[in-house]
């Protein structure tokens, strides 16, 4: 989607599908329900952010991060301090946003700056393996209380900061499905993030029908439910390669659920439920659908003879899944075809060490120039709008004020379509690809308002 101007300068919507947030760690605790506030104690107590961006660590510690990589960034990048201070200032993240042209936000917990959720234990920053995890009413008492931070957070701009709830454990439902509601209620309205554990002793999987409860209230809610990189990797020891070996593979645990909602049905039960997959990578989604898809035609299997499925695996993700691609390549994008230009979601990684933040507009210009305009925008945020089910009258006064112009992002004589919002087309099962090209005159008055000079 792009935004003309009086002017005539064509304005890009910019949303990012993977931003992070969360207080320090200690800033929970008024959070936290009154009766696990003494476990809370015991938490913080033995809190090893071992994923630690902002500060050295000490040399009894694993060491993830490059130290003289973590020197530079901070002292080469003016804005990395207030940058951070986003995380839990909204203020700031709103003033970080606008200064890199992005509109909307769609934010993740984060564990970057000694900021991690109690109990979750988001990317093993305690470093203890997972069978003396903290008992599921602790992840669920966590959950709530990260929860009733970031409905605080979002309520300085919550047409702009997504926030996702978390429910921390799948062992309870009914307080699963409580706390889904809850945060719709308050105002967190990006979706939720699926709970996935390598050591599921107590939590059946997800194809389990006891679940279908909690998936029909996202459904019936509208909350996309999300999987991120980080959550679901196993204990890979104290030894130096430990960290890389966490970095090789916390890309594949939150893979998992794509095979498990399509093969187990739940996409088919849940025919407008959501899955997002974010920062895990784009191109492994053609691969576990050609062998989904060859697996289900495949005469040898008995499976598709079975009924569970009405469609093919790749026309469920067509229809209800999208790819938080958080910094895109070159590579993955030149195959963006095969994945599903309709499909790709761009994503910041705010504030991260290797986000794109604070340089968008050049980083977005790089990895993007030539490709058709259209595509671009709708990779960039019109995606974003059909995924998240944005509100357009709301947020066109953000891109007219602080969305850079549409040539900062694409090649000079990139094709581009005439403004229109017309469909450009169909999609398997029924999904749009809408044409994100808008012209203000198409924006109801009450929501225009008049350009920065």
């Amino acid at each position: 989607m792009s935004v003309r101007e009086d002017h005539g300068v064509q304005r890009a919507l910019i949303v990012s599908s993977d931003g992070h947030v969360g207080p320090p760690a200690e800033r929970y605790r008024p959070y936290v329900e009154p009766r696990y506030r003494a476990d809370f104690d015991q938490w913080l107590a033995a809190y090893v952010p071992l994923w630690l961006a902002t500060r050295a660590k000490g040399r009894d510690l694993p060491q993830t991060w490059s130290e003289e990589y973590k020197r530079q960034w901070m002292e080469h990048q003016e804005e990395v301090p207030w940058g951070i201070e986003g995380k839990w200032d909204p203020h700031r993240r709103l003033e970080a946003l606008n200064a890199d042209g992005i509109t909307a936000d769609v934010l993740f917990p984060d564990d970057q700056s000694a900021n991690s959720p109690p109990f979750i234990g988001l990317a093993r920053d305690f470093n203890r393996p997972w069978d003396k995890e903290y008992p599921a009413a602790l992840k669920l008492a966590g959950a709530r209380a990260y929860n009733r931070w970031l409905a605080e957070f979002c309520a300085a701009a919550p047409e702009r900061l997504l926030g996702i709830a978390l429910i921390g454990t799948l062992a309870d439902l009914d307080a699963a499905i409580e706390e889904v509601k809850w945060a719709k209620e308050n105002g967190i309205t990006g979706g939720v993030l699926l709970p996935i554990f390598y050591y599921n002793t107590t939590e059946p999987f997800w194809n389990d029908r006891r679940y279908d409860p909690l998936w029909a209230a996202c459904e019936e809610l509208e909350m996309p439910l999300h999987t991120h990189v980080g959550p679901g990797s196993p204990y890979y020891g104290n030894e130096v390669e430990a960290p890389i070996l966490y970095a090789m593979e916390s890309l594949y645990w939150p893979h998992r659920p794509l095979w498990f909602f399509i093969l187990g049905g739940v996409l088919e039960r849940f025919p407008r439920l959501k899955l997002i997959f974010t920062e895990q990578g784009a191109t492994w989604v053609i691969e576990a659908l050609a062998h989904m898809d060859h697996s289900m035609t495949n005469p040898m299997f008995s499976y598709a003879e079975q009924g569970v499925l009405q469609h093919t695996p790749s026309e469920y993700f067509r229809r209800q899944c999208w790819i938080g691609a958080t910094n895109v390549t070159r590579p993955e994008l030149e195959m963006r075809h095969a994945i599903g230009v309709e499909k790709l979601m761009w994503g910041s990684d705010y504030p991260h060490l290797e986000s794109q933040w604070p340089h968008t507009r050049e980083k977005l210009h790089e990895v993007m120039k030539g490709f058709p305009a259209q595509e671009v925008l709708a990779m960039v945020g019109g995606n974003a709008v059909e995924a998240y089910e944005l509100d357009l009258q709301r947020l066109a006064p953000v891109v007219e004020q602080v969305g850079p112009a549409v040539t900062e992002i694409v090649a000079a004589g990139s094709s581009f379509a005439e403004p229109t919002e017309r469909f450009s087309g169909t999609r398997s099962l029924g999904t749009r690809g809408r044409c994100w090209q808008w012209s203000s005159s198409s924006i109801p008055s009450r929501a225009r308002r008049s350009p920065r000079g």
